[in-house]
């Protein structure tokens, strides 16, 4: 029983977590958006969104050319909004976090009740996964399964290393080749241990650069806003009701709506890159 109340306190605490309240109101966001764009296509809102859909597909498509498939080109596509989105929204809320003043560690009150998916590491990886697992099975399909078993899986060897005979005797040449066999056995087992490293850099390395720019630019505006109330503090005790103007921190916004948008680019740019390299393998 006492292990049952532990396990559903998890649970509970899992799901109140700061994160869970950001991806239930992305998700909430995401709703109210599609019923605006399907209701209203008159909307402003709604006319920018199609601009910038058919931008986006455009973009990605000439990425990942005519052969891919359309559900490949949809996923790429909806991971470039939602990745968008849910920057914008983290950018915004940001904004309004300084309302809510700054704890004594110097981060942002808000911070402690509601963080945006991709501020979490977690979330991150989950998406880098499942891209990854994307990355594969397009290969998959481009190879057969014959040929990507063995891409992964090279015990003969994959002919990095070949010897012709020529003039030798069979007395050397057969010896040799089966000496240039066993190196080239040993150089493909090689690659193809850095090949599935290279799948665990790619999950790791589309992960970590969308969590830490996302979260650098809270971080660096927390570190700003304290130093300038705490310098600001010190001059009104000689000068009377002077306050320094507040600009480094607009200046961190922008920059961290750009880094926003830029992020929510590359992010589906490397996979579709992956992908047209897995295609192009074929």
């Amino acid at each position: 029983m006492l292990q049952l109340d532990f396990s559903l306190l998890a649970m509970l605490e899992f799901y109140a977590s700061p994160v869970m309240f950001g991806i239930y109101i992305s998700f909430g966001l995401f709703l109210v958006l599609a019923y605006v764009i399907e209701n209203h296509p008159e909307w402003r809102v709604s006319i920018l969104f199609d601009l910038l859909y058919e931008k986006v597909s455009v973009f990605y498509g000439d990425i990942l050319g005519e052969e891919a498939h359309s559900s490949v080109k949809t996923y790429v596509v909806t991971l470039f909004f939602v990745i968008f989105l849910i920057n914008i929204f983290s950018v915004l809320v940001s904004f309004f976090s300084p309302l809510f003043w700054i704890s004594e560690k110097g981060n942002f009150l808000l911070d402690s009740y509601l963080i945006f998916p991709t501020s979490d590491v977690q979330f991150n990886i989950a998406l880098s996964f499942f891209s990854t697992l994307l990355v594969l099975y397009v290969q998959f399909g481009s190879l057969g399964y014959k040929k990507f078993f063995y891409n992964y899986v090279p015990v003969f060897g994959k002919g990095y290393l070949e010897v012709e005979k020529g003039k030798l005797p069979n007395i050397a040449y057969y010896p040799l080749k089966v000496g240039v066999k066993i190196g080239d056995i040993i150089i493909s087992l090689f690659l193809w241990f850095l090949d599935i490293i290279g799948l665990f850099a790619k999950v790791i390395s589309l992960a970590f650069r969308l969590f830490g720019n996302m979260t650098s630019g809270t971080v660096l505006l927390g570190m700003i806003i304290v130093w300038i109330s705490s310098f600001s503090h010190g001059l009104t005790e000689f000068v009377w009701g002077i306050n320094l103007p507040i600009i480094l921190p607009i200046i961190v916004y922008l920059q961290g709506l750009l880094v926003a948008v830029i992020q929510a680019m590359v992010f589906p740019l490397l996979v579709a890159i992956f992908i047209r390299m897995a295609m192009m393998e074929a």
